[in-house]
């Protein structure tokens, strides 16, 4: 008896294991398809943006300012942004969040929120917003009750503290390229990254709010309130939650 239960035993922990190992594998299809569907490669446009001196802006050596932009080149490459990207979403999605995050980017409206996203978000498209939200915008402010959509979408995404982040990352992780590129003389001491950034949140949250109102304004305008009430249940979503805090993590991260 106990030889045949010893040997159920090995039985049930190789079919374990092996079903173990299934549930991985399908989860790498599911992240990856969600990966493709949802077009998060098109963010590595922004971060590449964020990282890249512009030539004559900064008072650098010319030297300086093209190897940062050959090494952000380099460093920020489609196979690193993927992998590092799938790596956090795998920490952060269940099997069926990523199911019902599959199913509302095969949606029609899902489809249609993703393309006004990734247009808005676009760095080719930076003057064109910043022309509507200055002639549009600034003239005249949609109706309040538009503008009070808006800003419960915008509650819901969390869209001031995450964005606050983002942007504090990628100004850390500018100056930490730079440093390595021409390294400060010895004797000044460097914080650390969180430390940094704890620093520049107060300065960017300060003035985040607006630029942010105008930002979602200006990506779903031609969202009717039905759709944008319809997005925003699906953002309610701990699916959603936590897809969008995914994302942030991983991309602070990276920078």
């Amino acid at each position: 008896m106990c030889v045949h239960r010893k040997g159920f035993a090995v039985a049930l922990i190789i079919l374990l294991l092996s079903s173990g190992q299934a549930l991985s594998a399908d989860k790498q299809i599911l992240l990856n398809e969600l990966y493709d569907n949802a077009r998060l490669e098109r963010q590595l446009d922004w971060i590449r943006a964020s990282m890249t001196l512009e030539t004559g802006k900064y008072t650098l050596p010319e030297v300086v300012v093209k190897t940062v932009n050959q090494v952000v080149e380099v460093r920020y490459s489609a196979s690193f942004y993927r992998s590092s990207m799938l790596a956090t979403l795998d920490e952060a999605l269940s099997v069926g969040e990523l199911l019902r995050l599959l199913d509302w980017y095969n949606s029609n409206l899902g489809q249609k929120v993703l393309s006004l996203e990734m247009a808005a978000n676009d760095p080719a498209n930076r003057l064109r917003m910043q022309g509507y939200i200055e002639e549009r915008l600034g003239q005249q402010l949609p109706r309040t009750s538009r503008i009070r959509l808006i800003e419960e979408l915008m509650e819901t995404m969390d869209a001031e503290e995450l964005g606050t982040e983002l942007v504090a990352s990628a100004s850390v992780g500018a100056q930490r390229l730079l440093r390595e590129i021409m390294p400060m003389q010895e004797g000044y001491a460097v914080r650390p990254p969180e430390i940094l950034k704890a620093r520049e949140k107060p300065a960017i949250r300060k003035g985040i709010s607006d630029e942010m109102r105008n930002l979602y304004l200006y990506t779903y305008r031609s969202l009717p309130d039905n759709e944008i009430r319809a997005y925003l249940d699906f953002a309610r979503s701990t699916a959603m939650q936590n897809f969008q805090r995914g994302q942030m993590q991983a991309m602070a991260r990276m920078l």
